[in-house]
């Protein structure tokens, strides 16, 4: 057993001088202890189970039972280890089954002293804030946390042009819906290849949307409350995957398993995307309850928005399902938004203006410019935004603009809802 104020770490490679060479990298790391070495997959399972180490290094290639074989074994004995795959080879496949089987990260040989540690000491926070969550007891006295289950309302933006201004429409929504509402909101970043939900907030977290992923068989509240990340502003972030050839473990299955689970527990969930119809991105439009189609006044951004519309329609959306935000809308360039409208036959519902200046200094500064510069018009278009998607109606919103309310908003608009174009 490891001391208790040392992360315990077991070895298990078929090479004996891979041994040496993880402790001499180990060497110096006074929070990290070495506790055990197994030469094989079998004998690896059984010194899991006996010393309940805290991280367990895991060659990938090994003869008889290999790595991902035996880390599924071990976590099918529920013994409370965190599991680092190590492998001289990076191809997507074997991070891929790695991570179904249950590891946390995967290392690629060689490797630094400095990487080795990060990694350790990351995946072990990971174990270590799961069993400090408390608890609370369910009916019958026991361990057992219930919640009452809710119907959140998943709500994505969709573009299928880039560079329209998606990412912060939706991240700057968040904030104002969880302050106007004061309701569970979440914002999931499902832009799975280059995802910036993370910059925009100023967070960096090794708990990612891929450690969900070898828990989608039993996926329950506690792995998903692990693995979100609390923004000040009160809305719980789930980040993309950490590099782009990891976003090819998240299947479209695993899109829908995440966000109907979200919904049992969040009143908002909303969905960042990436302007494609991939797998994934068409689990996430189906699954919406409105898809916000951010789109600018520009004839490439326009023309894509008209070929998106007639493949909802194709898809069978209701057309109230559908909503049209203009970003940039004071950016005209001879462009008329009533043309717009005749030329897609659908009513623009919400339009932004333009302020690429205070939209670059909020996102350089991590800080969202809904909170940094309330009153700015461009975020009194995303406050008007969240009104409509939130549904406020008068009472909420005199209870939003009351002294004691910390919206300290003005009067706003009654029971605003989507209409059909």
């Amino acid at each position: 057993m490891p001391k208790t104020d040392t992360i315990g770490v077991l070895i298990v490679d078929d090479i004996p001088d891979t041994h040496e060479n993880l402790k001499k990298l180990l060497y110096f790391e006074k929070d990290i202890e070495v506790v055990g070495t197994a030469m094989n997959g079998t004998q690896a399972i059984e010194l899991a189970k006996q010393l309940e180490p805290d991280v367990i290094l895991m060659d990938i290639n090994m003869p008889g039972v290999d790595g991902i074989a035996t880390t599924e074994a071990i976590l099918a004995e529920r013994v409370n280890s965190q599991i680092i795959m190590m492998s001289i080879q990076g191809e997507t496949d074997y991070l891929r089954r790695s991570m179904l089987a249950g590891a946390r990260e995967f290392l690629i040989k060689p490797f630094s002293g400095e990487e080795l540690a990060s990694s350790i000491r990351r995946v072990h926070s990971l174990r270590v804030e799961r069993a400090l969550r408390p608890v609370e007891p369910g009916p019958n006295g026991h361990g057992t946390a219930t919640t009452t289950k809710t119907q959140g309302k998943v709500i994505s933006a969709f573009s299928p042009k880039g560079g329209v201004g998606r990412t912060t429409i939706i991240s700057n929504l968040a904030i104002a819906l969880k302050e106007l509402t004061q309701k569970k909101v979440v914002l999931v970043d499902c832009n799975l290849q280059f995802g910036d939900v993370g910059v925009l907030f100023n967070i960096q977290s090794p708990k990612t949307i891929i450690d969900l992923v070898s828990h989608l068989s039993n996926l329950d509240e506690d792995v998903i409350e692990d693995v979100l990340i609390e923004h000040s502003s009160g809305v719980k972030l789930l980040l993309g995957p950490p590099r782009p050839e990891m976003g090819e473990l998240v299947t479209a299955e695993g899109v829908k398993i995440i966000l109907n689970k979200l919904r049992e527990t969040y009143d908002y969930i909303l969905v960042d995307t990436l302007p494609s119809f991939q797998d994934q991105m068409v689990s996430v439009l189906d699954l919406s309850d409105h898809i916000l189609v951010v789109l600018t006044l520009e004839l490439p951004a326009i023309k894509n928005v008209k070929l998106f519309l007639e493949v909802a329609d194709a898809l069978g959306y209701p057309p109230e399902k559908v909503a049209l935000i203009l970003n940039r809308a004071d950016s005209t360039g001879g462009i008329r938004v009533s043309d717009v409208e005749s030329s897609l036959r659908k009513q623009i519902m919400v339009s932004i203006v333009s302020d690429g200046r205070l939209a670059t200094l909020a996102l350089n500064q991590g800080v969202p410019f809904v909170i940094s510069s309330k009153g700015s018009p461009v975020s009194k278009g995303i406050f008007s935004l969240a009104r409509l998607v939130g549904e406020i109606d008068a009472k909420t919103a005199a209870a939003a603009q009351a002294p004691s309310s910390k919206a300290g908003l003005g009067k706003l608009a009654q029971s605003l809802h989507f209409k059909r174009a």
